[in-house]
């Protein structure tokens, strides 16, 4: 095969290669969810009726959606009264005088739906679910309210539907407002306003239909209650605004309202209340992650069926012996009342109890017998009832697992201790109690024993195929970064002409072998009844490690010659250094310090590993080096600032004004090298950037002063946005500039002003710096001195991946997704839509992509690297701290250490495929842009350096070489000028 036809297949293999990356990380982003994550559901259990006798005859859930515990419980200065104050003085009553009250604990992600399935069903969503569907079930369960009487609910239409659609026909009644309600720049009270209007529409309508009368009237009904007014105005304004706290003093006053109205209509006291959150909410204004504030959420139980609060000694408050806890409750002033949390899941199991049906066959939850009102003895049968549910659960996913294993282990802890001794147990002292009621302690420890080792057992059997699984993904892990670097060393290092494409193509023992595998594999796969997405993870290590033994002979070559030269103690401190960067910046994932640190680090090793002793030499050197120092100091203040960030409307306008002027200073000095359409165009990009700071200032001044979002500034906001993004792209490719700074400067202005529009507070000084560092780093690398191409080509490669990661952490929280603002949003968006508000919130994240796309695409032409070297080389590598954070995902601990862990991974696997991205982006951004010839401009710095200045002609010389510099036109004709005036001084 001839040099010319092995380069093009290379070419056609970097094309499949690439496809196959995004589809690999695509595949591999949702591992840790089928591995870590699965859903619990399993069918065809038996119900267990919670109890024969039911406290109550009727339930109210009321569901304050977003609303934090601490501003629920504490004294919160209001900045409207500006006063200290109690925002829910009723609850608070209900605390000190008539119910129970703790902390119900949320699982990530804390999103409406998975907190309304856990408290309501029973069970924990797998963390996918929300993206199945808001208001459907993506599976089959049953709920409390499948369970009841019937249901009646009124709120939001992003949580009822999903309920009353999975329950039996006609059992669940739901009261809706449109979509148009959720409006985030009016006011959220009328939220829950139209809630208990609606509520009070039913009872009133109820007294003109006895055949509603005798419904709503009849003994186990829920009446479900959902808020959403706080939720909405904590995006909105944040969760210590004034329209939050106000929307609490609101809804608890209705609340307060609402039990008197119903002991009217019923004419007994006979209802039970339960007032609880879906998730809290962040100070940032959002949710989804695991942080404290999103994770604890308040419950406060009263009413019939309800135990009355315990008065304690603070001394014997276990909670204030916690620092956390004890700086968190230190405004509540309930030290005295005994506190009782539980985990959002068993708020179903005490629903079901206060109305006597069954337990939710899918619950989890463990019924917390602290908040019951009733007799020792029907607690603890309530108790051991909720233990069969689980049972039921057990055994049907022991069934499942058991029939399609090879060799099935059974789960330890009842092999010591069998499940039917539990129960004889168990029975035997309930039935002691009957005459002894001192057993009750010694009942509940043993039925708490049963349901922890139940739980254990239902997570045994959930990991059952860990171990295999998790061993495929982490070879098809290293399978890809082996893969991806032999592509690289064959497109890159080895000669073409020295490639083993041909060489043993049959691979008859090599094709035997990953054969047998497969079919094995799959043979396992088909008998244990694994799902699809598992034979997808398999695919891709028995696909890779094929490759990699096929090209084995291009491995080791190209690995000798990438470090060619270098003795074995230096490339084992290259490699030592590798491992210690990953690790850094593993770290840097939850410690951003790490970040600042390395920034610090580069702005003056940098500039002497590069200019050496060279550095001080020429002034170019000199600007250029403290330039780099100045740029680099000023971002490594962005990694270490609060993402927590407050609008700031002067930040917004400043960072405007720059990019403006940084457009008219790079339109001054460059409009020599452009024709009259392309000056045009730059105007118009740049007017594009003042319209958007006029358009940008209008909206948060009248958001700010709660006047609505003005429609002409959202008409001009998303205009600007459209327009700066797509129609200067089109006209640029039409009339293209071939000059490298001319096309930089474009793509600065053509992002400019979306940038602007969707930044709230610092964010937009980031994006001017990180352009300007980027600009430097082309700039920084082209004038460094010559050294070895491939250690050159490693050094960019592992700062592109650096500034990879700058890219996103600049501006986000580390640890969280859910801490980006919605407020530059609502500027364009008012009226609540996950989707297409995410959407802007994604583009926002991918522009500093886009622009380290540029630079890098802009550093391969500068350096005379082959086209893609750079990012094919961090491609190989970058799934390294891929395959770490998969390790580090965490299913137990806190709440927080949960949420971070998968967000860490998401992380990592998103930001190798934004290097394909990148890599593609390069691509087109940079089509016919024109570097001038490296070598010559190399070999004229050269030229200065070696002649002395005592030697003849020193100064004709250079000054024919300073006069060349400044000369325009092709490379051709500037090395004609230069041989003429050479021969003339000759």
């Amino acid at each position: 095969m001839s040099t010319e036809q092995n380069e093009k297949k290379l070419h056609s293999k970097r094309s499949i290669w690439l496809a196959i990356g995004v589809i690999f990380h695509l595949i591999y982003l949702w591992s840790i969810f089928d591995i870590y994550f699965v859903s619990p559901l399993v069918h065809g259990m038996n119900q267990h009726q919670s109890t024969l006798n039911a406290p109550a005859k009727r339930l109210f859930l009321i569901v304050g959606d977003g609303q934090r515990a601490d501003k629920t419980l504490g004294k919160i200065y209001h900045p409207g009264s500006r006063k200290e104050e109690y925002l829910a003085p009723f609850l608070r009553s209900i605390i000190l005088n008539e119910g129970t009250y703790g902390l119900s604990h949320t699982r990530m992600p804390t999103e409406s739906r998975p907190g309304h399935v856990a408290m309501i069903a029973g069970f924990y969503e797998d963390v996918s679910a929300v993206t199945k569907g808001w208001k459907e079930n993506p599976v089959d369960f049953d709920s409390v309210f499948n369970q009841s009487s019937h249901t009646y609910s009124f709120g939001s239409p992003d949580i009822l539907p999903m309920f009353a659609q999975g329950a039996t026909t006609g059992q669940v009644d739901t009261w809706m407002y449109g979509h148009e309600f959720e409006d985030f720049t009016s006011s959220s009270i009328e939220l829950d306003k139209y809630v208990f209007n609606h509520f009070y529409q039913l009872l009133n309508n109820s007294t003109n239909n006895q055949q509603l009368n005798n419904q709503i009237r009849q003994d186990g009904n829920i009446f479900f209650l959902h808020l959403l007014g706080t939720d909405t105005s904590g995006h909105s304004y944040r969760p210590y605004s004034e329209e939050y706290y106000d929307n609490i003093k609101y809804t608890d006053k209705e609340i307060e309202k609402l039990v008197i109205e119903v002991g009217k209509f019923f004419g007994d006291n006979d209802t039970a209340f339960i007032f609880t959150a879906d998730h809290g909410m962040s100070d940032f204004g959002s949710h989804g992650d695991g942080h404290p504030n999103n994770t604890r959420t308040p419950l406060i139980c009263w009413g019939k069926g309800c135990n009355k609060p315990v008065k304690i000694d603070p001394k014997d408050n276990e909670f204030l012996n916690d620092k956390f806890e004890n700086e968190d409750m230190s405004n509540w002033d309930l030290d005295n009342i005994k506190r009782h949390d539980v985990k959002q899941a068993d708020i179903a199991s005490l629903m079901s109890y206060l109305i006597g049906s069954n337990y939710p066959m899918n619950s989890v939850g463990e019924l917390p017998i602290e908040f019951i009102d009733d007799s020792e003895i029907n607690k603890i049968k309530g108790l051991y009832q909720n233990s069969l549910t689980l049972l039921e659960q057990y055994i049907v996913k022991l069934h499942e697992v058991k029939e399609n294993q090879f060799n099935f282990k059974e789960f330890n802890k009842f092999e010591i201790k069998s499940i039917d001794n539990y129960m004889k147990d168990i029975e035997k002292v309930i039935e002691l109690m009957n005459n002894n009621i001192d057993l009750e302690s010694e009942a509940i420890l043993l039925i708490e024993e049963f349901n922890s080792i139940i739980l254990e057992g239902l997570d045994y059997l959930q990991k059952y195929n860990w171990l295999m699984i998790r061993s495929i993904v982490t070879l098809g892990f290293i399978g890809w970064i082996v893969y991806s670097f032999t592509i690289f060393l064959q497109m890159f290092i080895i000669p073409k002409d020295k490639l083993s494409i041909d060489i043993n193509s049959k691979h008859y023992i090599q094709k035997f072998i990953f054969g047998s595998i497969t079919a094995i594999m799959v043979f396992i796969f088909q008998y244990e009844k694994l799902p699809l997405n598992y034979y997808f993870y398999l695919i891709f290590p028995i696909f890779l490690w094929f490759e990699i033994f096929k090209f084995r002979i291009d491995l080791i070559n190209g690995f000798n010659l990438f470090f060619k030269g270098l003795n074995i103690n230096k490339k084992i401190l290259i490699f030592i250094f590798i491992i210690i960067f990953f690790e850094s910046i593993a770290i840097g994932f939850e410690n951003r310090n790490i970040f600042t640190y390395i920034y610090l680090i580069l702005s003056f090793t940098y500039p002497i590993l590069l200019f050496k002793n060279t550095i001080f030499s020429t002034k170019k050197h000199i600007l250029i080096s403290l330039s780099w120092f100045t740029t680099c100091i000023l971002l490594s203040l962005f990694p270490i600032q609060d993402p927590v960030k407050v609008e700031s409307i002067n930040m917004i306008v400043t960072s405007g004004l720059i990019m403006t002027i940084i457009g008219i200073i790079g339109f001054t000095f460059l409009q020599d090298k452009m024709t009259k359409i392309q000056k045009s165009i730059i105007i118009f990009q740049i007017l594009l950037i003042i319209l958007s700071i006029y358009s940008t200032l209008k909206a948060v001044v009248s958001l700010t002063n709660r006047n609505g979002l003005p429609l002409d500034a959202q008409i001009i906001g998303w205009s600007v946005l459209i327009i700066s993004l797509i129609f200067p792209t089109i006209l640029h490719s039409i009339n293209s500039n071939s000059n490298y700074k001319i096309r930089f400067l474009i793509i600065f202005l053509t992002m400019a002003p979306t940038f602007n529009i969707l930044t709230i507070s610092f964010e937009g000084l980031f994006y001017i710096l990180y352009s300007i560092m980027i600009f430097q780093w082309i700039e920084i690398e082209s004038m460094s001195i010559k050294s070895n191409n491939n250690l050159k080509l490693l050094r960019i490669s592992i700062i592109g991946f650096f500034n990879l990661q700058i890219a996103f952490f600049g501006t986000g929280n580390i640890s969280s997704i859910s801490s980006f603002s919605l407020d530059s949003v609502y500027r364009l968006l008012p009226i609540f839509d996950p989707f297409p508000m995410g959407a802007l919130l994604m583009l926002k994240l991918i522009i500093p992509y886009a622009l380290l796309s540029t630079g890098l695409g802009l550093i391969n032409l500068r350096l005379g690297f082959q086209k893609y070297s750079i990012t094919s080389l961090i491609i190989s590598v970058c799934d390294l701290l891929s395959l770490w954070f998969f390790y580090m995902v965490k299913t137990e601990g806190s709440w927080l250490d949960i949420g971070v862990s998968i967000s860490n991974y998401c992380l990592a696997i998103f930001g190798a495929l934004f290097i394909a991205i990148v890599e593609v982006g390069s691509t087109i951004v940079l089509n016919g842009v024109h570097i001038e010839d490296v070598n010559i401009e190399e070999k004229k710095s050269k030229a200065i350096l070696n002649l002395k200045i005592e030697d003849n002609n020193y100064k004709d010389i250079e000054k024919i070489i300073n006069e060349d510099q400044l000369d325009d036109g092709s490379i051709g004709s500037r090395l004609k000028r230069r041989n003429q005036k050479i021969e003339n001084v000759d």
